[in-house]
């Protein structure tokens, strides 16, 4: 019998069946992911519905709605939004159906958000002129009152501004902090101590231990971020990052830190997002306190800087009655040490749209932060104002193509000298998707501020002590701050006012163990000052109190003397203590090394002066009088005169324009009517 035969008519229905089975399985498996991904969209889960949204595209590349779900995956990604634009490409010139169903598996059509979705995606991708297009064409089709509306208006402008930034692109030097710092996972939000041996870092890295192997963000896919911190070596070379013992199980990220580097500014994910700080105790980060309330809200607070004085805070919250979403807000502290009532900066600092990331530079005088809005080239762009001496913010300045992208650029902080900055970019020569880079600014602002940058160094075979105090106190206002070294390396950092002489006190069990002075001229660049201390071995007391001897590190201390003169004055007197410490000072440096090198500024104000030819020629006779009391002087201190070289001796005008008012201005002029003498 031929079974062939008796079978052949029942193959084509047998194989009909089979494939209506198999489409009906197919069917239904489409059914079940599509019915998912919209269940984990709506319950914000976007890390697991991209990845069935992707699946789908690639299954039904003809779908016109899975490409447009694809292509919205894409855009919400943290790293992969630039490939978003062939999806909703094909989804953008299929058919727009004003009754779209987001929700049903059946709907093969797209909603008229495709067109800002594309537009976004070619926006990113520098494709500008048919980003504009797309704009376009949403603002056509879409209701005035379209919560996406204003975005797509936005859209255009940034555009706009793209063209206009991108053909005068600015020259920078870009550097990679290397794979010691980086790592294969997003490393952003820089903070960078003054003296820039410290840098503070948000990472959502897999720790060291592992011990947040499964703690992962649902929206992301990653880690939850912590807190490292990289040390610089003495050869200047990055450690390997340490975590911090303050990191939580939840989101804990940097924001800014103190001019010493001992108080940390952080970021925590409670109570909507509050901004929290934490003191270094010797080696260790005590436990985050909150910031007040006012400061805190039920709000998000997303970031905080503060100015090097600790009077001043300038912090970022979506607290309701702001310009609009996330806005930058000040608070100046009180006499009684508590923040005032914060108050929003105003529409000449933030905009409708989102501003983030505030950082006040060194001086205080410029304030850097990220905005969707002003003259942003497409997602944040970094901006920067400056404040003028009536107090108020100027109109923000993008910093410019191509160090803002199309894409979010946030987290940016400059170096105490205004030369460089650290940031977070993602670039395709990167270790992981964001990595934090230095860079040398293009048009680095003036910053007139000094820096004292000192470092108490023990005997061999000591431990820095615990209870070492320094003060530093102005002496011409009598004002004092008082600071504590590091102890993992004993430096301490302030930062001062220039045009002064200054007192530095180093204290220890409440005894003075060494002083020194200097004076900080007043040049309008940045100024920097070191001081070492070097400790010699401790001597216990029968009580049990330290005392320390102590000399500065190096072959000698340099010796400074500054005055300040009245109206029309010129004259140093012998009896002068601080003159006569100088002498004393110069007497040990030529005992050190043979010989000295002088440099003297004799500074006048613009006041009109009356009993010289100019003001410059009493300039010149303030520096030339200090040189010859000097010599006269020298050998009355023991010192050879033969033995001193006069580097520099030159007079300034300086200060601002003469306005008549000396009587109620004094102190306005006076602070440039002086000598500075320093030899070395």
């Amino acid at each position: 019998m031929n079974f062939n035969k008796i079978l052949r008519p029942f193959l084509p229905v047998a194989l009909l069946i089979f494939i209506s089975s198999s489409l009906e399985a197919q069917q239904s498996g489409f059914l079940s992911k599509f019915q998912e991904a919209v269940r984990l969209d709506e319950e914000n889960e976007l890390n697991q519905s991209f990845i069935i949204w992707t699946q789908l595209a690639t299954d039904y590349s003809d779908n016109a709605n899975i490409n447009y779900k694809a292509g919205r995956a894409y855009l919400q990604s943290f790293n992969r939004k630039s490939a978003a634009l062939p999806f909703l490409q094909k989804a953008a010139t299929s058919e727009v159906d004003k009754n779209y169903d987001p929700i049903s598996p059946y709907e093969k059509k797209v909603p008229v958000e495709v067109y800002f979705y594309y537009a976004k995606a070619l926006h990113l991708n520098y494709k500008l002129e048919k980003a504009e297009e797309y704009y376009e064409l949403f603002i056509r089709n879409a209701p005035i009152k379209h919560f996406l509306y204003p975005e797509a208006e936005l859209g255009m402008q940034q555009i706009n501004n793209a063209q206009v930034l991108m053909k005068i692109p600015v020259e920078f030097e870009i550097k990679n902090l290397g794979s010691v710092v980086n790592s294969e996972y997003p490393d952003f939000s820089p903070v960078i101590s003054v003296d820039e041996n410290a840098l503070f870092f948000t990472s959502a890295r897999l720790r060291p231990d592992s011990s947040n192997f499964r703690a992962k963000d649902r929206l992301t896919g990653l880690y939850f971020e912590d807190i490292y911190a990289s040390y610089k070596d003495r050869d200047g070379n990055w450690q390997e990052p340490e975590l911090l013992s303050i990191n939580t199980t939840a989101h804990t990220a940097t924001m800014n830190v103190s001019v010493d580097g001992q108080t940390l500014y952080l970021y925590k994910d409670v109570n909507g997002g509050d901004i929290y700080q934490s003191t270094l105790v010797g080696e260790i980060w005590s436990e985050p306190a909150p910031m007040p309330d006012g400061i805190n809200s039920s709000a998000w607070e997303t970031h905080l800087a503060i100015t090097p004085d600790e009077q001043t805070i300038y912090f970022v919250s979506n607290r309701s009655g702001g310009m609009g979403g996330r806005d930058i807000y000040k608070a100046n502290k009180l006499p009684d040490g508590k923040w005032s009532k914060p108050s929003n900066l105003g529409p000449k600092i933030n905009t409708q749209f989102d501003e983030d990331a505030v950082f006040i530079s060194p001086d205080s005088r410029i304030l850097y932060f990220s905005s969707k809005g002003h003259s942003s080239i497409g997602g944040f762009d970094i901006m920067y104002s400056k404040i003028g001496d009536d107090g108020e913010w100027s109109a923000p300045t993008n910093i410019g193509y191509p160090i803002n992208t199309t894409d979010d650029d946030v987290f940016f902080v400059t170096s105490a000298d205004g030369q460089r900055a650290y940031y977070s970019s993602v670039r395709d020569s990167g270790f992981g998707e964001k990595d934090i880079y230095m860079i040398n600014l293009p048009d680095p602002q003036a910053v007139n501020l000094a820096v004292l940058k000192g470092t108490i160094i023990p005997a061999d075979g000591d431990k820095l002590p615990d209870d070492i105090v320094i003060y530093v106190t102005n002496r011409k206002t009598g004002n004092s701050q008082t600071y504590t070294p590091r102890a993992r390396d004993g430096v301490f950092i302030a930062i001062l006012p220039p045009c002064n002489q200054y007192d530095v006190d180093y204290q220890i069990n409440g005894k003075i163990a060494a002083r020194d002075t200097f004076s900080i001229g007043c040049d309008l660049d940045y100024q920097e000052i070191i001081k070492e201390l070097l400790l010699s071995p401790l001597i216990v007391s029968t009580d049990g109190t330290a005392v320390i001897m102590s000399s500065t590190s190096g072959d000698a201390i340099p010796a400074t003397f500054m005055k300040f003169f009245g109206y029309n004055q010129e004259t140093i007197g012998k009896e002068e203590v601080m003159y006569a410490n100088f002498m004393k000072g110069l007497n040990k440096l030529v005992t050190a090394k043979g010989k000295a090198e002088i440099t003297i500024v004799g500074s006048a104000s613009k006041v009109p002066t009356s009993s010289f030819e100019s003001n410059q020629v009493l300039a010149d006779d303030r520096a030339k009088a200090g040189k010859q009391k000097i010599l006269d002087n020298a050998e009355s201190y023991g010192i050879d005169p033969a033995k001193l070289s006069f580097k520099s001796v030159k007079g300034l005008v300086q200060g601002p324009e003469y306005q008549g008012d000396y009587k109620t201005g004094k102190d306005t002029y006076e602070k440039y009517q002086y000598i500075d003498v320093k030899a070395e």
